[in-house]
């Protein structure tokens, strides 16, 4: 029995010897072996059989001297005497050699032997190769880490993990023993070489039982081995690189990664060192540099908990303190004392003029008026530097104040105008450029409309010097014209619009209109009194405020005027009646937005035809209503009562043209 336990303990058995090679070296990947021996055998198979040509093992084997060759060609001897006796006897023949190294690499058949009866037979072979060889170095390894889901024999219950573990665990507590006796018992690691990610055999060297290697898995276990004993090193003499990283290391802790030898291919896993390179903040100032005195700042990792400080150098530059001896003027230098709180240094400092004088509150030399600038000067308090500024003139703001002579046209009529701010007076002829600084042109197409407009009281421009020819009118501007041009008739009816108050200076007038059928507003409850006016807008309003008269023919010279449009009837009425005339003479441009200056001709061309003269009033007043506003705002999309939506965007005309009055 305890030969059965022996040999199924040491079923494989790896010698290294001292016995010299017949030929002169035998080179593997990663060793070259010059003067040794390997064996190496397993549970199963035996590799100092001859006939198995695929084991490196066998052919270094057959180098040997007789003796042991002897061993290997008696094998079948040995086994027909039975396979634990065949295994013993070979041991110990080999005993009685002398072994500088043995390496005894154990068969999986051992898992099913209980740990102490294991142990204890471990430790019987062990004192009998080191009571012949005291100095040899004995490598034991562990049983390979089977996969148990891949066995396929008789035994379930004893080819397991757990039963791998323990025996494995005994041949460490052996180890131990023996390495604490002074003898040179070690480890040597084959699992991790053998292992997947998984823990357990990887599939490339599995035979399919689940419990022996296959062939490839004979060759690399016959490379591990021997580079292990080459420098007595399991790493000796791989070139080692990470193939896959499972763990990345940090600047503080390692890493794990699958490591590859690209000389034999042999596989690990192993630790990845840590990177050492720390990833620093950009620290705490712990003390501030001064001028003299070095600072310290802490540094942490932002990976790890690693801490350093480092000096923060003095700065050489002093942290100046000022105190104004005497304060520089616009023309006297000053004087300063600049003192170092961190060092005590001291020094004076002079502070050039400052070139900025104190001047006075001013004193008025000429008071400016209509015709005359005005001159105020200002006086240095510190070096009586003088300083004067013109104010220029303020430009009269003239009225007309009374009728001095009728003429067939208003230009051939003469009138006293009043500066409202001087009282100054002058004698001119009726004509709107006497006010105004923005009239066009006598010979423009909107001159005589603009004198015709003002002198009759239909608007008094947007400023009191200034008429804004060019600016665009809104809905509430132009019923203010109708409603001047009607001579201001008391509105009735209630106010229907919630975006018209009573304070507004269209608020009669949009009542009028209303009333009249001129407009309704944009809505039922909004008027849209800031949006513009496009020129079809402006003739539907006129022909609406004279009743919705027929025109006399049907056919329209405009082109973008269409018998379908909202404003055709009143663009054909506006040009029998010679109110417009169009942009040009095949456009009448319906969607541009109207101006100021077109308004007030549309109204003058279309008093002939609503019973308006063009009387000169005797003493012309301005309107009871405020300036129109010089800016309207654009609103949303004005839509005209009983009308279609007019077009979002018109275009402004060129130079649209009127007919002359």
């Amino acid at each position: 029995m305890r030969k059965r336990l022996l040999s199924l303990m040491l079923a494989a058995l790896i010698v290294l010897a001292s016995v010299p090679i017949s030929s002169a070296s035998e080179t593997v990947p990663c060793l070259t072996v010059d003067s040794s021996l390997v064996i190496i055998g397993d549970s199963n198979t035996v590799f100092l059989k001859r006939n198995n040509p695929d084991i490196q093992a066998a052919r270094i084997y057959a180098r040997v001297n007789a003796t042991i060759a002897e061993c290997a060609e008696n094998w079948s001897r040995y086994h027909a005497d039975g396979y634990d006796k065949g295994i013993y006897q070979l041991i110990s023949e080999l005993d009685g050699s002398s072994f500088d190294t043995v390496v005894i690499n154990i068969g999986t058949n051992n898992a099913g032997t209980p740990s102490s009866t294991y142990k204890e037979y471990y430790k019987e072979v062990l004192t009998n190769f080191y009571t012949k060889n005291p100095d040899a170095v004995i490598y034991l390894c562990k049983i390979l880490p089977i996969n148990p889901a891949n066995y396929s024999g008789d035994y379930p219950d004893v080819f397991t993990i757990t039963n791998i573990n323990r025996i494995n665990a005994c041949v460490e507590e052996v180890q131990q023993e023996f390495a604490a006796q002074g003898y040179d018992a070690r480890i040597m690691d084959l699992n991790t070489p053998f292992s997947n990610t998984y823990g357990v055999l990887d599939p490339a060297y599995d035979n399919g039982g689940g419990i022996h290697l296959s062939v490839s898995g004979y060759h690399y276990l016959n490379k591990v081995v021997q580079t292990a004993l080459a420098l007595g090193d399991p790493d000796a003499n791989h070139k080692w690189e990470v193939t896959t990283v499972l763990t990345a290391p940090t600047c503080g802790a390692a890493g794990e990664g699958k490591y590859t030898c690209s000389v034999c291919g042999m596989e690990k896993t192993a630790p990845i060192p840590a990177t050492g390179e720390h990833s620093w903040d950009e620290g705490t100032v712990v003390q501030e540099a001064t001028c003299v005195k070095d600072g310290l700042r802490r540094l942490s990792c932002q990976t790890c908990d690693a801490e350093k400080e480092e000096t923060i150098p003095a700065t050489g530059i002093h942290k100046w303190e000022t105190t104004v001896i005497q304060a520089a003027t616009c023309v006297e230098s000053g004087l300063h004392r600049l003192d170092c709180p961190d060092c005590g240094a001291t020094k004076e400092e002079v502070v050039p003029p400052t070139g900025i004088h104190s001047w006075d509150a001013g004193t008025v030399v000429q008071i400016p008026s209509c015709t005359q600038d005005g001159i105020f000067s200002w006086v240095c308090g510190v070096c009586g530097a003088e300083m004067s500024a013109t104010v220029p003139a303020f430009g009269h703001v003239w009225t007309l104040t009374k009728v001095l002579t009728e003429g067939e046209t208003l230009h051939d009529s003469t009138g006293l105008y009043t500066c409202t701010q001087c009282l100054e007076t002058k004698e001119a002829p009726l004509c709107a450029s006497e006010v105004f600084t923005d009239m066009p042109a006598e010979d423009h197409w909107a001159h005589n409309a603009i004198d015709w407009a003002f002198f009759n009281g239909l608007t008094s421009g947007t400023t009191p010097t200034t008429f804004s020819p060019d600016s665009i009118l809104t809905r509430g501007q132009v019923v203010t014209f109708l409603y001047a041009f009607y001579g201001r008739p008391e509105a009735e009816g209630a106010n229907p619009f919630e975006d018209v108050a009573e304070s507004d200076y269209f608020y009669k007038p949009v009542l009028w209109a209303v009333a009249n059928g001129v407009t309704g507003g944009t809505t039922p409850t909004t008027f849209s009194p800031a949006a513009p006016c496009s020129r079809a807008q402006i003739v539907t309003f006129l022909w609406a405020a004279a009743g919705h008269p027929e025109p006399n023919g049907s056919e329209c010279a405009f082109e973008d005027v269409g018998d379908a449009d909202y404003f055709c009837k009143a663009v054909l009425w506006a040009a029998e009646n010679g109110i417009t005339s169009g942009v040009d003479e095949t456009h009448f441009g319906p969607d541009v937005n109207c101006s100021r200056a077109q308004m007030v001709t549309f109204l003058k061309a279309a008093s002939a035809v609503l019973n308006a003269g063009e009387e000169t009033p005797e003493n012309p007043t301005d309107p009871e209503d405020p300036i129109d506003p010089e800016d309207p705002i654009d609103p949303e999309d004005p839509i005209d009562p009983e009308d279609p939506i007019d077009p979002v965007d018109p275009i402004d005309p060129v130079d649209p043209v009127e007919p002359e009055p």
